[in-house]
């Protein structure tokens, strides 16, 4: 596991205390720019923690109003009034603990093995719906997320609460120029396959080695500018009565139904 910045602590030494000028600095990451800018952002709850320092996360430090409950973790630990952690949440009844990641999110790379399967979002701006789909490529052996620059920022407090542990186990990139980057990964041998609910069913589709899934947002779909690089659309079958799925729950489906079939193509 990589050393946290700062060092780690041992049993021994004392856990710190928040200052008044530490919680303010860090109560400015619940906007966008200041996490950027601040190369930083905070989880929030325990069982994310955790799963931030089993996966070896860039953690500086863990904050928490039971530090006793961290002691012997491998990074600076410190002490939270509840006080605290109620202006340090999102939540109505936060549970009081928190980590603060360095936010490492870069540009995108193309996938280095054969097969590959990246998931790309354009324009969805519902950060649990962006955290859902998140969890659900995770779940089902997507190799990256490519955010678009209209989404959710992928470090909102809510993306990271909805993807749960799964946010530290894909590879999140941001692309700054989502139409540049699929265009990229089309010229890798890629097709790119757009959910929409009025395309062929996905139970029809050959489903090539290297695919961009490609997600759009819930009310408009996929802006019209991505047209030129979508090789097929694609749609999960449902019943007359229902228009459409919410977009976290088709892109569940639609990567569900790939990773049987990836499945399936390794059993032969």
């Amino acid at each position: 596991m990589p050393q946290a910045e700062g060092g780690s602590v041992s049993n021994e030494e004392p856990v710190q205390r928040l200052t008044r000028a530490r919680l303010r600095q860090l109560q400015m990451l619940k906007t966008a720019r200041e996490r950027r800018e601040q190369g930083r952002f905070l989880i929030d709850g325990e069982k994310i923690v955790r799963d931030a320092i089993d996966a070896g996360a860039p953690i500086v430090e863990v904050l928490s109003t039971l530090p006793e409950r961290w002691r012997g973790v491998p990074v600076p630990v410190t002490s939270l009034t509840r006080a605290d952690a109620e202006r340090l949440s999102d939540t109505r009844t936060p549970q009081g603990h928190f980590a603060l990641i360095r936010n490492e999110l870069r540009g995108f790379e193309a996938p280095g093995k054969d097969p590959w399967q990246v998931v790309a979002l354009d324009g969805i701006q519902d950060a649990g719906n962006v955290g859902g789909i998140i969890r659900s490529a995770a779940a089902f052996g997507v190799d990256s997320v490519l955010v678009g620059a209209r989404c959710a920022d992928p470090t909102h407090p809510r993306v990271t609460r909805a993807a749960t542990g799964a946010w530290f186990h894909v590879t999140i990139a941001r692309s700054a120029d989502l139409i540049d980057d699929i265009a990229t990964l089309r010229d890798a041998g890629a097709s790119v396959l757009a959910a929409e609910q009025g395309g062929d069913s996905l139970h029809s589709q050959q489903l090539p080695a290297r695919i961009v899934w490609l997600f759009g947002n819930e009310g408009s779909g996929i802006s019209p500018e991505l047209e030129p690089v979508i090789d097929s659309r694609v749609a999960v079958p449902i019943a007359d009565a229902v228009d459409s799925l919410n977009v976290n729950v088709a892109a569940g489906i639609i990567l569900h139904h790939a990773y049987e079939r990836v499945r399936e193509r390794s059993a032969k």
